[in-house]
């Protein structure tokens, strides 16, 4: 049996031992003891992709906005789906979503309402992403891009010179030299887009079927089709690629490698995408979501994101923290989202992977 210590031996000359127990119970109730529990309150469950839990985003969430966050991370949307439906709600409080993917994760019920009040930098935003209607459903708040971005060409430009359509892709001279992404959305979309379907997610099957026949001649030229972007950077850095369709964070990092690498929207059209920080259904701490979702809207945020990974913050106040040559390199031009086709979920998305298996199988 444990022993117990003896109250008296401790207490204040004067006080006495029911004094003593009525000061402990009055400090438990003032939230003057646990420090613990506070500390777990400011701790979130961040399911991810990995670029967005790198070091400087953590230690950014630490400093700014005293968050901890403890990251666990899915290599494609389908895997957040999954993870998410097979008891994923009871495991974490946040996820990114790619902006195809919210109506469906709100429909399957696994994402909480955003308070749009709580959204105070919103307000810093570009037009088009402020009110961007992927990220709401029946009159209710699910995300606020921070980040958005084009799946584009990839290209050594000492090897190819500038482009600026899709034909490289195509191109006998760079056999063996090309790469493509090994997902259907991406793949299948740019194909369309070559091909002037102006509405690739809504492909018929006589549109899927010029698709399929379009990538199963470029096939003889191709070096790989890559699954994580690591490889196609390894690829394009060591030359066994010259032009990718890829994205923009692996221009960066080529650069310092001191590799000519260039960046274009094809004259064709590219893919375009959003992501914002969603709360997932049931989260017991909301209202620190909430908090950490307005700040990754903020300048200090997409300026650090700009900087360090590359990539475009949908605020234009941290836009104009930054070198007019970072934001040409980084592609930010608002103005140019029209050119953009934002990824969809494809009417028949079976048949979209049964097209692109197809393709890799001939």
């Amino acid at each position: 049996m444990m022993e117990t210590l003896d109250l008296n031996l401790l207490l204040p000359a004067g006080m006495s031992r029911r004094q003593a127990l009525r000061a402990l119970a009055a400090a438990a109730g003032a939230g003057a003891l646990p420090a613990a529990a506070f500390a777990q309150e400011r701790t979130l469950n961040y399911f991810t992709w990995s670029s967005w839990a790198e070091k400087p985003f953590i230690e950014q969430a630490e400093a700014k906005v005293k968050l901890d966050l403890k990251p666990t991370f899915y290599s494609s949307s389908d895997e957040m789906m999954a993870k998410l439906r097979g008891g994923g709600t009871k495991l974490y409080d946040m996820i990114v979503p790619v902006q195809n993917y919210v109506h469906i994760a709100a429909r399957a019920n696994l994402l909480e309402p955003l308070d749009p009040a709580k959204m105070t930098h919103r307000k810093d935003l570009f037009p088009e992403f402020r009110d961007d209607p992927r990220w709401s459903l029946n009159g209710k708040l699910y995300g606020v891009p921070f980040v958005w971005g084009a799946n584009a060409m990839a290209y050594n430009r000492k090897v190819t010179g500038d482009i600026d359509s899709m034909d490289a892709l195509f191109d006998p001279k760079f056999k063996g030299r090309i790469a493509l992404r090994d997902e259907p959305e991406d793949s299948l979309g740019l194909a369309a887009l070559k091909l002037g379907i102006k509405e690739p997610y809504k492909m018929d099957e006589k549109a899927l079927q010029e698709v399929k026949k379009l990538l199963i001649s470029q096939k003889p030229l191709l070096r790989a089709y890559w699954k994580n972007i690591a490889d196609v950077q390894n690829m394009l850095a060591s030359g066994e690629v010259v032009v990718a369709w890829t994205m923009l964070a692996v221009i960066e990092p080529l650069k310092k490698a001191g590799i000519d690498a260039g960046w274009v929207w094809p004259k064709e059209g590219a893919i375009g995408w959003s992501e914002a920080v969603s709360a997932v259904r049931g989260t017991k701490k909301l209202a620190a979501v909430e908090e950490y979702a307005n700040f990754t809207l903020s300048p200090e945020h997409g300026e650090m994101m700009a900087r360090y990974l590359g990539y475009a913050p949908s605020s234009k106040a941290a836009v104009d923290r930054l070198e007019p040559e970072l934001v040409t390199s980084l592609g930010i031009d608002p103005k140019a989202v029209n050119r953009l086709t934002f990824k969809d979920i494809p009417l028949d998305r079976s048949r979209w992977n049964d097209i692109w298996n197809e393709v890799k199988a001939a």
